[in-house]
């Protein structure tokens, strides 16, 4: 794989992390989630022709695959916070809680890092082929959520959001696989 192909990639995935946007409303996640798909698919059209510019020598090789794996995993630990919020948030799921706008920063901030620390989990197993370890991660998250998942609005709540989350790492990890296996 030509390392050039990851540099808009990793100059987007840098950018949107370190400067994300909010959710401010349901008409906005939709419209959030659509530019987020069109940058991402500009970021990789973009490499394709950046890469045809040069064709790097054996020894450089190394860092593409390296910006490959940092651009994987800044975007979904960084920038999955923002995405699964927004998949919450569309219109049609309607599952904003009223004890999210409400909650206190500590109990949103520890959501948010264990949502990070999933993907990137979920992501380290998919780049290693062990696809069945993931659900291991769903059952000691359910199990961790036991009590609380005999509400229905919490259960659903937390399915819709974990199975985004899990999705996001998934989607990520195969595309990472298969650009990993193309060079």
């Amino acid at each position: 794989m030509n390392p050039l192909y990851v540099v808009p990639l990793l100059a987007y995935t840098l950018a949107a992390t370190l400067w994300p946007s909010q959710v401010d409303g349901r008409r906005r996640a939709r419209t959030l989630l659509v530019v987020e798909a069109l940058l991402v698919i500009a970021a990789l059209v973009a490499g394709t022709f950046l890469a045809r510019l040069a064709t790097p020598s054996a020894d450089g090789l190394w860092w593409g695959r390296l910006g490959l794996l940092a651009t994987g995993y800044l975007y979904v630990s960084g920038r999955g916070v923002v995405l699964i919020r927004s998949v919450l948030e569309l219109p049609s799921l309607q599952m904003r809680r009223d004890e999210d706008r409400t909650a206190g920063a500590i109990d949103v901030a520890r959501g948010r890092a264990v949502g990070s620390l999933e993907r990137a989990l979920t992501l380290t197993l998919v780049l290693l082929g062990e696809y069945t370890a993931v659900a291991w991660i769903i059952a000691a998250k359910s199990l961790a959520r036991f009590k609380q998942l005999e509400d229905r609005e919490f259960a659903e709540y937390f399915l819709v959001g974990t199975l985004a989350s899990f999705l996001l790492a998934l989607v990520v990890g195969v595309g990472i696989r298969y650009l990993l296996h193309q060079g």
